[in-house]
């Protein structure tokens, strides 16, 4: 008799447990779209730009004629952008990003398309959560970059380089995917990337402009560097268990790996608790 009974027990619990997931869903509403135009503060000065959003997918694409313009659709209510603006600053960001009750499904909206001018310098600074990212920068005037992301997938290419010095690039993420392009279009001094488990690919193509380096820190990662040719680049791995592979001609010194063209630095600092470390030199 207790094996029927315990079947009839078990059946009732997975009917209450499929109820309680049904009934956890994140709620939704009718998809919204808010129409973003921003305009260029009148004195042409540097501008500050915070994008906060929880999750989603969020493109950035350059040649707006305004400061900002694009959309954003969602269709949880707690997501409504917010926008905030004083002078030579504007953030936008979700109202209560995270008080939401339920569990996102795939009916789940939330899309940021945004267009931002190349006609003044930006301070930009982008965070988000579990997201789709695909940032286009090329022809920006950026003097700084800060991108903090949760679990994600992300692009960021620059395909011309950026007129004025970028003085401050940070990109931080969970375990993630990453592609990042033409970061030697950048025109950075220093850059920092601390980045969790994932697949990372960091191409440097474009020239430098001056002596550059590169601070990268992560858990067990594949990551990919890839150096055009012509480029004078030093990396230094300080990972105690990283496996290093090469493609091209390297000067290798201890876990020193050169190239061995001429012109301005760009000095790589690795530090991976565990992964692979594929550099590959074009020539």
């Amino acid at each position: 008799m207790k094996k029927p009974i315990i079947a009839v027990l078990i059946t009732l619990l997975l009917a209450a447990f499929a109820c309680t997931v049904q009934n956890a869903r994140l709620e939704t509403i009718d998809p919204q779209i808010v129409f973003i135009s921003e305009p260029v503060p009148q004195n042409a000065g540097e501008t500050e730009l915070i994008f906060k959003m929880s999750g989603g997918k969020f493109i950035i694409t350059p040649d707006a004629s305004a400061l900002i313009e694009g959309s954003i659709k969602f269709n949880v209510e707690a997501w409504k952008p917010e926008i905030i603006r004083r002078d030579n600053f504007v953030e936008i960001k979700q109202v209560n990003p995270f008080n939401v009750k339920g569990i996102p499904h795939s009916d789940v909206e939330n899309i940021w398309e945004l267009r931002l001018t190349d006609a003044l310098p930006l301070r930009l600074s982008i965070e988000g959560g579990a997201s789709e990212n695909i940032f286009d920068l090329t022809g920006l005037q950026l003097s700084g970059l800060n991108i903090t992301q949760g679990a994600s997938d992300t692009t960021i290419h620059f395909d011309a380089p950026n007129p004025i010095l970028l003085q401050e690039f940070k990109f931080t993420t969970g375990a993630s995917s990453a592609n990042l392009h033409g970061l030697g279009y950048a025109n950075f001094q220093q850059m920092t990337i601390s980045c969790g488990a994932g697949d990372y690919t960091l191409d440097f193509s474009g020239g430098l402009n001056q002596d550059a380096s590169v601070d990268i820190k992560s858990g067990v990662s594949n990551i990919t560097i890839v150096i055009p040719a012509g480029l004078k680049a030093v990396v230094h791995n300080q990972g105690a268990f990283s496996n290093v592979n090469t493609r091209g001609t390297w000067l290798v010194t201890d876990q020193t790996y050169s190239t061995l063209s001429e012109g301005y630095t760009l000095t790589i600092n690795l530090d991976l608790s565990v992964g692979n470390i594929n550099l590959n030199h074009e020539e």
